[in-house]
């Protein structure tokens, strides 16, 4: 896929892992809207940004669990750029207390949602020009986790729906793509702060994440644009760890190229 003049929308894009791909689609001169809760945090990347990058950046602000803002994001993206052609559903949380369902509805509600838009406005059936969704999932989403059990059904269920619509045998008519990126344990603040004061077992877990390691953000970032730039990998689920570095998972299906 060749991305200079590739427009994207990044959700949860003002920290971490999403702002760090959103500034890696940057520098390979992608347009890309980022949309987050935090307006301060949007606000400042962008303005950060316009320094280095033009104007090929905007913030929304979004909450991805609410369909009808999230589909004016879609909108406001397309009118915009021109046209809309990566989605990466990143945006994310790690709860496991009594407001569990935070984690559920952000996790899975907001990924199914924007996939859903995405495949509304990208695909070439609709009028779209076809393009590429990544669903960022976990490797907690590959091989269950104790201490957050709740974090680990969402991200199968990110894993298992991804694989799902990828495997619709219109596939290629449609121009779409559908793929899942699975970091492990990242240098990240989900990783100091997610889920610190309400985890199970804390000794057992930090022991656990002393073992498997901790990516780098820099590793993460590869992965993501390998898995991006991979033109027949729909329905790919890609994992990356400290251990054993960048590996798909499971079968890949291959599709027409974009």
């Amino acid at each position: 896929m060749l991305l200079d003049g590739k427009v994207a929308l990044v959700t949860g894009g003002v920290q971490g892992l999403g702002k760090a791909f959103a500034e890696e689609l940057l520098k390979s001169r992608v347009k890309v809207c980022i949309c987050d809760l935090n307006v301060d945090a949007g606000e400042k990347t962008v303005r950060e940004w316009k320094l280095k990058y033009g104007n090929n950046a905007m913030f929304l602000q979004c909450d991805v669990t609410d369909h009808s803002q999230f589909e004016d994001v879609f909108k406001l993206t397309i009118a915009r750029f021109g046209g809309l052609d990566i989605v990466v559903n990143n945006a994310g949380v790690l709860v496991e207390s009594q407001s569990w369902r935070t984690t559920i509805m952000v996790n899975v509600i907001g990924v199914i949602e924007g996939t859903k838009l995405a495949d509304q406005y990208m695909n070439k059936q609709n009028g779209g020009r076809g393009g590429v969704v990544i669903n960022i999932a976990s490797t907690a989403g590959l091989t269950p986790v104790f201490f957050m059990p709740v974090y680990v059904a969402s991200k199968y269920s990110v894993v298992g729906y991804t694989k799902s619509v990828a495997m619709n045998p219109a596939i290629d008519s449609t121009g779409m793509r559908f793929v899942c990126l699975c970091p492990g344990f990242t240098d990240t603040s989900m990783l100091t702060e997610g889920g610190k004061e309400d985890v199970s077992g804390k000794d057992e877990a930090e022991q656990i994440v002393q073992s498997a390691g901790v990516n780098t953000v820099e590793s993460v970032v590869e992965a993501f644009m390998q898995l991006l730039l991979t033109d027949d990998n729909n329905g790919g689920v890609m994992a990356v760890t400290k251990q054993r570095g960048i590996q798909y998972h499971g079968r890949r299906r291959k599709v027409n190229k974009l």
